[in-house]
């Protein structure tokens, strides 16, 4: 594949003018899957929309080598809110599917496809070089052999972040080249078809990441950052009754399921005023009380 990838370069673009076929036929069967399983049980019979998306398979394979693969099912996977998940695969694989999140995996002998519909999930992919382990994340594509990573979709873009190897990485539907990513490298999709920003930042590609560990790492972010992080999480949810406080700036680490020690901890450190109940934790900006006993 690789020498054939330099032998011409016009190679590259006609290897990603059939992936993102092929990912079209793919999205058009798993419509067409969906759609029987809320008819009859019976055996139906094969329809042309089947018929055209395994014809692209293969002409995919033809082109792409191991890129393609044929779809044998797949195995859906969700998250709720607060739920963080470490799943095995059967590859020897695993996937850390982080809050709110939902994907499809779908593996088989032709290769490894995970489809990440929303959310964030880190992956560390077992050593297979006649499989490739492909992410579709919608407007982005990520491609690793035996390596580590991120992909975030969100409404927003796409991240993909790498901790470990390398990974290719391509805007979806484009015949524009791929980027590598390195160990602490990331790429960030805003539209489709459009090149990523690519940068390095391995420290903050870690902190981000503390998740894993059921933890919230700051340094230096906003105060309004670490609440948005922490209400993705729970259902007490913590309001900033002040806007002035927004862009206060933390250091620490904290566990994602105790934003009440959160509070506490900014009742010290920024002197504020802190009220809970069952679904709110309120932060105030504390009001002096002058000697007169009359609030100013």
């Amino acid at each position: 594949m690789d020498a054939w990838l330099r032998r011409d370069p016009r190679h590259a673009g006609a290897l990603l003018r059939a992936m993102a076929g092929l990912s079209a036929v793919e999205r058009a069967l798993t419509s067409d899957m969906s759609e029987r399983s809320t008819r009859s049980s019976l055996p139906a019979r094969p329809n042309r929309r089947r018929v055209i998306a395994a014809a692209g398979g293969a002409i995919a394979a033809t082109v792409a080598g191991t890129f393609g693969w044929q779809r044998l099912g797949g195995r859906y996977v969700t998250t709720s809110r607060g739920e963080i998940r470490r799943l095995p695969l059967e590859d020897g694989s695993i996937a850390t599917i982080n809050t709110g999140s939902e994907l499809r995996i779908s593996l088989n002998p032709a290769g490894r496809r995970i489809e990440l519909a929303r959310g964030q999930a880190w992956f560390q992919v077992a050593k297979d070089r006649t499989r490739p382990f492909i992410v579709d994340a919608g407007i982005a594509q990520a491609r690793a052999i035996g390596t580590a990573f991120s992909v975030v979709r969100g409404e927003d873009g796409v991240q993909v972040a790498v901790t470990e190897g390398t990974v290719a990485v391509w805007p979806s539907g484009s015949d524009g080249l791929m980027a590598i990513l390195k160990a602490g490298q990331f790429a960030n999709f805003r539209a489709p078809a459009a090149a990523p920003v690519v940068g390095s930042a391995p420290d903050e590609i870690e902190r981000a990441l503390a998740w894993r560990n059921g933890e919230i790492s700051l340094e230096n972010e906003t105060l309004s950052h670490a609440i948005e992080q922490f209400n993705r999480y729970n259902s007490q949810r913590l309001v900033l009754t002040d806007p002035s406080l927004a862009d206060e700036r933390l250091v620490g680490l904290f566990k994602i399921d105790k934003p009440e020690d959160f509070a506490t901890m900014l009742s010290t450190s920024l002197d504020v005023e802190v009220t809970v109940s069952p679904a709110e934790i309120r932060i105030a900006r504390k009001i002096d009380a002058p000697a007169d006993g009359k609030r100013r």
